[in-house]
């Protein structure tokens, strides 16, 4: 059974999941990537001192550079494990991109889509969005199948595909 939840630094519980899944993803090196990820970011790296490293963990999400504010985080779970991890990031006021990681071990199987299909229903119920976007920086373009899969259409100029709002698809299809 599929189920997306939203990683929030309210929720303990989804913490822990996300806490699981990074571990799991970069081979438990991800001390190493947040701390890149902040000279990138441009923001202090903190430092881990008593800190069990779920605490660390958790201390590191809360921080964010400013233009990560309308970034969201989702986990797909299967039977309660996190499989794929969808990140959305709003690039402008009414597109969202999309991103999605699937743990090596669930690749193949159909899981990254149906965690971009479950994020999808979440974003466009927003009626103030009016398109979602995949980006693919892969070799093997799994984005790109994932994407035509969904329905999205190949923008060339942005080596983009893009999807418009299906609630509000009629009023908003020129805009392509």
């Amino acid at each position: 059974m599929f189920t997306l939840i939203e990683i929030t630094n309210k929720d303990e519980n989804s913490l822990k999941l996300s806490y699981l899944f990074v571990k799991e993803a970069s081979a438990n090196d991800w001390k190493k990537r947040y701390q890149l990820s902040c000279i990138l970011k441009n923001i202090p790296i903190i430092k881990q001192g008593n800190l069990s490293d779920f605490e660390y963990f958790k201390v590191t999400k809360k921080q964010k550079a400013s233009f990560e504010s309308a970034n969201k985080e989702y986990l797909l779970l299967l039977n309660g494990n996190p499989v794929s991890c969808i990140y959305t990031i709003q690039k402008v006021e009414n597109i969202i991109d999309i991103t999605v990681t699937t743990l090596p071990k669930y690749r193949k199987k159909g899981y990254a889509k149906k965690g971009v299909q479950l994020a999808e229903e979440k974003i466009f119920a927003n009626p103030n969005v009016f398109f979602t976007t995949i980006t693919d920086i892969t070799k093997e373009k799994i984005s790109s199948k994932i994407a035509i899969a969904l329905g999205y259409a190949y923008h060339e100029k942005t080596n983009t595909f893009i999807k418009a709002n299906p609630i509000l698809e009629e009023n908003i299809t020129h805009l392509m």
